[in-house]
């Protein structure tokens, strides 16, 4: 449910297809399903077949969600990294137009996916291993066109975009090395942001980014379950933020943030899998439980909608889960 960083393999559509779910207000749900018992009262379930999604995130009108989906193999064979970009129309509930470019292989795909300022781009990464492919690139692919070009972008996850959507922040650190880089889209000029020396090789290992929308704060999570935050410009080291915490996200005005509380598994490590949300002010203060109810599966990898009034979220386990779709109560709104 997000902690393996992948890319996707796809079901290949026609542009007829793909044109029409994107101008429609409604698309036709998959002919057969195999329902995933992970559900919560109250919420909306946006995806009911038997996958593993990744990386929820809202298109800047607020009327799709892109995702990564990776299908899901009977035991003790799990789920593979690579996978499928999808579209999910809110409009339409469960259906799904699946991108499938000309220049992507199906199931070649991994996020990090990102919606370009407008709505009118989405981005993400495509692997290609069968063909000795050594590097990923960039895949930027324009809906309205249907227009794919590909950037030799070798840094891969964790990844950020900032606001304006000319900069990318990547993690490029070379070995034995802690560095972070601004890559521009238009021209591929870099600059360091900051490079360190690790004093352990656990150090400054993260694996989600969530860059605040003025773009000043960086929210850092690990594979210990701990938030760091580093302070854009500053050069320091970033600091413990939160911890049994991960997969932090930015309100749209940067005014609270919402996370994944880890559960203790047994007496004392954390399970990834086993998270509730929490929203909380932007310095952390003042948690709340966005569902009050305690849940059999996990909650991972939550994404605000542009108007601050819902949060996409991934329920379920590593094997398989689905993206369902809270109202934030008035209260805990920014």
């Amino acid at each position: 449910m997000g902690r393996e960083k992948s890319i996707w393999p796809g079901v290949i559509l026609s542009v007829a297809l793909l044109s029409v779910g994107l101008s429609c207000a409604g698309l036709p749900s998959p002919a057969v399903i195999t329902p995933v018992p992970f559900s919560i009262a109250g919420t909306v379930a946006l995806t009911e077949d038997q996958a593993l999604y990744r990386s929820p995130t809202w298109s800047p009108d607020g009327r799709m969600i892109a995702a990564l989906k990776s299908p899901v193999y009977p035991p003790p064979r799990g789920p593979i990294t690579e996978g499928d970009v999808v579209l999910l129309s809110l409009a339409a509930g469960q259906a799904s137009v699946i991108l499938a470019p000309p220049t992507v292989k199906p199931e070649s795909s991994r996020d990090s996916i990102f919606w370009l300022p407008g709505g009118r781009e989405i981005a993400f990464y495509y692997y290609n291993f069968a063909d000795q492919q050594e590097s990923p690139y960039l895949i930027l692919y324009d809906l309205g066109s249907q227009e794919a070009r590909s950037i030799n972008l070798c840094r891969c996850w964790p990844i950020a975009l900032n606001q304006d959507g000319s900069e990318l922040l990547v993690n490029d650190s070379p070995e034995g090395t802690f560095r972070l880089s601004w890559w521009k889209l238009e021209t591929g000029d870099t600059r360091i942001e900051i490079s360190l020396i690790p004093s352990d090789p656990r150090q400054h290992q993260y694996y989600d980014f969530s860059l605040s929308p003025d773009g000043g704060i960086l929210l850092l999570d690990d594979l210990q379950g701990n938030i760091f935050k580093y302070q854009i410009g500053s050069g320091e080291a970033p600091t413990n933020f939160l911890s049994q915490a991960v997969s932090p996200g930015w309100s749209p005005d940067g005014s609270k943030l919402v996370y994944s509380q880890l559960r203790q598994r047994g007496t004392s490590s954390l399970d990834y899998y086993d998270g509730e949300l929490l929203i909380a002010n932007a310095d952390g203060s003042s948690p709340e439980r966005l569902i009050l109810e305690t849940q059999p599966a996990g909650m991972l990898s939550p994404a605000w909608s542009p108007d601050g009034t819902q949060i996409a979220f991934l329920y379920g386990n590593q094997h398989s889960n689905a993206i369902l779709i809270a109202d934030v109560p008035a209260s805990l709104r920014p």
